[in-house]
């Protein structure tokens, strides 16, 4: 007789809890029930701050913290808060919950994990209503915009020499000015 491997599922209540015991080694993620291992190279810690010192706050907070997203818990490797928005919840002590309305970009930041981040967490963050979501890998930057329960309407791919718009900010950027050389 063969076994069926059972998988678990975890909530975002019992991964909080387990964290919190310190039932992980490493930094993690939950991501549609799954724990995920968070990838992060050194040319991806230096691409972080270079995006995050790129980006308008005037009127906005910056954070990499964990945001809580349609039943996951992913971190985004920076995303943009009203700087008057307030959490509508809490997931355990420590992890505030936010209205969609109120975060108007996430960025993952993506060498190892790009497929991840093109396809399953472009969906999850479609699914929780962020109204611009950006994936930058060395060579690119890929806007997806007008989310849907399915995964966002419009994907655009912006290269060297482009400007992408910042919506949020009524403004624009370099491409060059967000990706990273190593």
């Amino acid at each position: 007789m063969t076994e069926v491997p059972t998988t678990y599922h975890w909530t975002p209540d019992g991964f909080v809890r387990a964290w919190a015991a310190g039932a992980f080694n490493g930094r993690v993620e939950l991501i549609e029930g799954e724990v995920w291992t968070v990838v992060i190279g050194g040319w991806h810690g230096f691409a972080v701050l270079r995006v995050a010192e790129c980006l308008p706050r005037k009127g906005f907070r910056k954070s990499n913290g964990t945001l809580p997203t349609a039943g996951s818990l992913p971190d985004p490797d920076c995303w943009i808060v009203r700087a008057n928005a307030e959490p509508i919840g809490k997931i355990g002590a420590r992890i505030d919950v936010w209205d969609s309305k109120d975060v108007p970009l996430v960025i993952e930041i993506s060498d190892e994990t790009v497929v991840a981040d093109l396809n399953v967490k472009s969906k999850l963050y479609a699914r929780g209503g962020y109204a611009v979501y950006w994936v930058i890998t060395k060579d690119a930057v890929y806007e997806h915009t007008e989310p849907r329960v399915s995964g966002y309407a419009v994907v655009r791919k912006f290269l060297p020499g482009e400007r992408i718009p910042v919506r949020y900010a009524d403004t624009d950027i370099a491409v060059d000015d967000l990706l990273f050389d190593e």
